[in-house]
């Protein structure tokens, strides 16, 4: 075999290699160029959530990881079905702008979608819920009203990117609406405000969506530290 052809021969094989690379490529350990998390926002919103919880608690040992927005993809990633995968950064993306755009922490977003639809964009509810923060219509409708957001029927919440800028804007709302006291706003996502606010009137309180809800954003800080220290040990 002459060099040219063997230098054909190798170029072939290399792309080749590229190719199966590629094809085979853990997106989840992408570096991924997005917008970083607001520190500032994040942390205010966990303290608003923890109080006098949050020194020592995981959400604040997050504030050791300067690429929060990387752990939070990888997470992302890996909990949405094989078929959303390839929208994975979009959606963390949206997940991070809305939540601060609302002053929100963005895994508390995170939390309410592993409460309420375990990341599966396709899961529909018993009362009409769709989507992954589980919106009804009507809900959306008026939400995507008020907040000047488009809305074009169902398929609009079937939509992973649309169902959190609505999700993550009725939460703002409900937030607004009951003063920031979380147990109120989340049991009001559940359940509906009226609902809360009658409960309330019988001094009985709500409290297990919310529980639910907190003990989803713990895992996943958890998670996502233990995931990071992975890496580190790794690669030392």
């Amino acid at each position: 075999m002459t060099n040219q052809n063997l230098n054909k021969a190798m170029t072939l094989t290399s792309l080749l290699l590229l190719v199966i690379l590629f094809q085979n490529f853990d997106y989840a350990n992408l570096a991924v160029p997005m917008t970083p998390v607001d520190a500032q926002v994040r942390v205010s919103h966990a303290k608003e959530l923890l109080g006098k919880k949050y020194n020592g608690s995981f959400a604040h040992k997050a504030e050791s990881i300067a690429d929060l927005h990387v752990t939070i993809y990888q997470d992302v990633y890996k909990r949405l079905p094989k078929q959303y995968k390839s929208q994975a950064m979009d959606l963390t993306h949206t997940i991070i702008t809305e939540a601060e755009a609302h002053d929100f922490d963005p895994v508390f977003v995170m939390a309410v979608i592993k409460t309420e639809s375990s990341f599966n964009p396709k899961a529909k509810g018993s009362f009409g819920e769709i989507g992954l923060m589980q919106i009804k219509p009507d809900t959306a409708e008026w939400i995507a009203k008020k907040g000047k957001l488009a809305f074009h029927g169902k398929s609009t919440l079937e939509n992973p990117i649309e169902n959190v800028k609505i999700g993550v804007a009725y939460l703002n709302y409900l937030r607004g609406t009951f003063a920031g006291y979380a147990n109120k706003y989340l049991s009001a996502y559940n359940m509906g405000a009226k609902n809360v606010r009658k409960l309330y009137g019988k001094s009985e309180k709500p409290k297990e969506y919310s529980l639910r809800v907190m003990k989803n954003y713990k895992d996943i800080y958890v998670r996502m530290i233990a995931s990071r220290m992975t890496t580190i040990a790794e690669n030392d």
